[in-house]
């Protein structure tokens, strides 16, 4: 019996092209077909695109929740009540992210995350997770608690490999950190992708961990501090870890798609010097993400935070401190949209740096990221203002919007 979807009557974004009006033939979870002329073809199930934009799912390598899913709090029952939720917003990967604790919560959370994955509608959309913290550097720790920092140790980083590096995808660091180099290498022999961040490394420790295998900046121009005065010579810049990424073409890095994270010029700087495939744009996003504007949250130390305008804002009764920025709580399909408003980018190259650009840099490529035969279907189907109307996962609807 016949059990092909046919998506038909779509713009597609395909690997190599785009189509303006076509189809893609879906067998087995898999993309069977793309092309212009469907006429002929059978499918147990036919989905009129009706003229929407067809393009592969969006991958998130860096989140850290949404809703009320939080990857370091969460058990892997919450976890999957997340990956719904991303899927409404097109989103057919993620890596869910962990801050700076104790080893005791990261394993454990790494552990819940690998339940999740065995999840049979939706752990598909968990492609493992994303180490950030606690090898950064004190100067540049963002929102990661002090007293969790550390140095790499070996023993400490075997013990996290041998426990669940299985799971892992990616881990951030610090390149000025004594044994960044070896961490680097290890990683990197594991097929781990090492990520530079939260840092003010000089050129020279930056290239050197590049050397080493380090191929993606996590968060540019977030928590990292590209250059500095020379201290010998007054007036004179000294180049540092954005001169080494952005001088090095194998590196890909990512911007935060959050609308304060990273100024606008900057969008359009990157989209001129950094190769065409090393592109991506993050969520970083945290619990409260994809809830109502004016939402009020209540974290458990009693702290609370609003969200707005794709942030989530601090409530306090001293008025320096209210509505300071807490975080990013940014879909990807906003993400995506304010990327297109920056760059003046067409859609299709656009959709790049939310999909075949992340899958490329973490090694997922080969399956998905891109329209293309042999690849799993994971498709999203939006309007030209990026507004999600259905997601399917290996072929399979995981939300659309209701008819």
């Amino acid at each position: 019996m016949n059990k092909d979807t046919l998506i038909y009557n779509g713009r597609i974004i395909a690997e190599t092209h785009f189509l303006p009006r076509g189809y893609v033939l879906i067998r087995d979870g898999r993309i069977a077909s793309i092309g212009e002329d469907w006429t002929g073809l059978e499918a147990a199930e036919r989905l009129d695109a009706g003229g929407l934009i067809v393009s592969p799912g969006f991958i998130d390598m860096h989140t850290h929740g949404i809703r009320d899913t939080d990857f370091m709090a969460s058990d892997a029952e919450g976890m999957v009540r997340g990956l719904a939720a991303y899927a409404g917003f097109g989103v057919t990967r993620v890596c869910g992210a962990t801050l700076a604790n104790p080893w005791e919560r990261i394993i454990a959370q790494v552990r819940e995350m690998r339940r999740a994955m065995e999840d049979r509608e939706y752990g598909g959309l968990l492609a493992g997770a994303h180490i950030e913290g606690p090898w950064l550097n004190p100067a540049q720790k963002g929102g990661h608690a002090l007293e969790y920092l550390r140095v790499p140790e070996k023993g400490e980083v075997d013990r996290l490999l041998g426990e669940v590096g299985d799971v892992i995808r990616e881990v951030t660091f610090s390149p000025e950190l004594p044994g960044a180099v070896w961490l680097t290498e290890t990683l990197a022999q594991r097929g781990i992708l090492p990520s530079i961040g939260h840092s003010e490394a000089s050129f020279e420790q930056a290239e050197a961990v590049i050397l080493a295998g380090a191929r993606h900046v996590t968060h540019l121009y977030d928590a990292l501090n590209g250059y500095k005065e020379n201290p010998r010579e007054a007036l004179v810049m000294m180049p540092g870890v954005e001169t080494a990424v952005l001088k090095h073409d194998s590196v890909s890095v990512e911007l935060n798609g959050c609308p304060v994270h990273v100024p606008i010029p900057f969008w359009s700087f990157i989209d001129k010097v950094k190769p065409r495939g090393k592109k991506v744009v993050v969520t970083d996003s945290l619990v409260g993400t994809g809830m109502p504007e004016g939402t009020v949250l209540t974290y458990k130390d009693g702290r609370q935070v609003y969200v707005e305008k794709g942030v989530l804002r601090m409530i306090d009764p001293d008025p320096k401190i209210h509505g300071n920025l807490t975080g990013s709580a940014v879909t990807m399909n906003v993400a995506l949209r304010r990327l297109r408003q920056y760059t003046g980018l067409p859609v299709h190259e656009a959709v790049r740096w939310v999909s075949l650009n992340p899958a490329m840099a973490l090694g997922l490529d080969r399956e998905t990221g891109s329209l293309k035969p042999g690849k799993w279907a994971d498709i999203t189907l939006f309007d030209d203002t990026v507004e999600v109307k259905r997601t399917l996962l290996r072929g399979k609807t995981v939300w659309r919007t209701a008819e």
